[in-house]
């Protein structure tokens, strides 16, 4: 740092970068923790620690993708991993087969559950994501959420982009191998059907979600909540290459 009128400018650009880059860090955030206060605290201390520590930013890097690694690594902090979905674990104790554990409930559409099965997608898909190593989700959520170029999320996670692109790659194949097996959203053929769970969760009288109650603007609402169009089909999934080890190639997405 040079002079204290360019501290004063550096200063100024982070907290334009704050706001301009809010909503994006939040939904990534939230997404990452799957907890609102949690959240909330996460991009606070982050931005506090930020502007701590602007002194010692060196223009080597650019200052968002500072901002961005020191928003990750405190998300890493309350990171969660689960091994395996609630689903599996139902069926598993029930001895049966997910086709059987949906065959069994009976459903009819006679009270207003939209809402509720709202909140259910974000529960199961935070499960989905849940059950991607640290390293794939956060790749993920950083190409989905904010939509950097592999290059950006290479120099925020201090990886290569070709590591970038192959992680990205197995994230998006572990999600779409998760959802596409069950699914109904993604295929109307599969068992799993969200009114079938409002249906499970009532009758063994299990809380149902209500809601993360967390503040939306209208561009957090159109573009990075409501499942984010389900995750935008769970994020390109339709040119996810069959074989990867034998002629598929990852495209270049950069």
């Amino acid at each position: 740092m040079n002079n204290n009128s360019d501290y004063v400018d550096l200063q100024m650009e982070l907290e334009n970068l704050i706001i301009q880059d809010y909503d994006k860090l939040y939904a990534c955030a939230f997404r990452m923790i799957d907890n609102q206060q949690d959240t909330e605290d996460v991009l606070q201390n982050s931005f506090l620690n930020a502007f701590k520590n602007l002194s010692k930013f060196r223009s080597e890097s650019k200052l968002f993708t500072w901002l961005y690694r020191i928003v990750i690594n405190e998300c890493y902090k309350y990171f969660n991993y689960i091994n395996k979905l609630p689903l599996i674990r139902i069926t598993e104790n029930l001895g049966i087969t997910e086709k059987e554990f949906f065959d069994s409930i009976e459903y009819n559409c006679d009270f207003d559950d939209d809402l509720v099965m709202d909140e259910l997608r974000e529960k199961c898909l935070q499960a989905f994501l849940k059950c991607l190593p640290k390293n794939q989700r956060v790749c993920f959520l950083l190409k989905t959420c904010t939509g950097l170029k592999n290059k950006e999320i290479a120099e925020i996670l201090d990886m290569s982009v070709d590591n970038v692109k192959v992680t990205l790659f197995r994230a998006r194949k572990q999600l779409q191998e998760l959802f596409e097996m069950r699914c109904s959203l993604i295929d109307p053929q599969k068992p799993c059907k969200c009114q079938l769970w409002v249906k499970y969760m009532n009758d063994h009288r299990l809380p149902l979600p209500t809601g993360y109650n967390q503040p939306k603007t209208d561009q957090l609402r159109k573009e990075h909540f409501k499942n984010l169009s389900l995750l935008k089909k769970i994020d390109y999934l339709s040119w996810i290459p069959e074989i990867y080890n034998d002629g598929g190639s990852i495209p270049n997405a950069s």
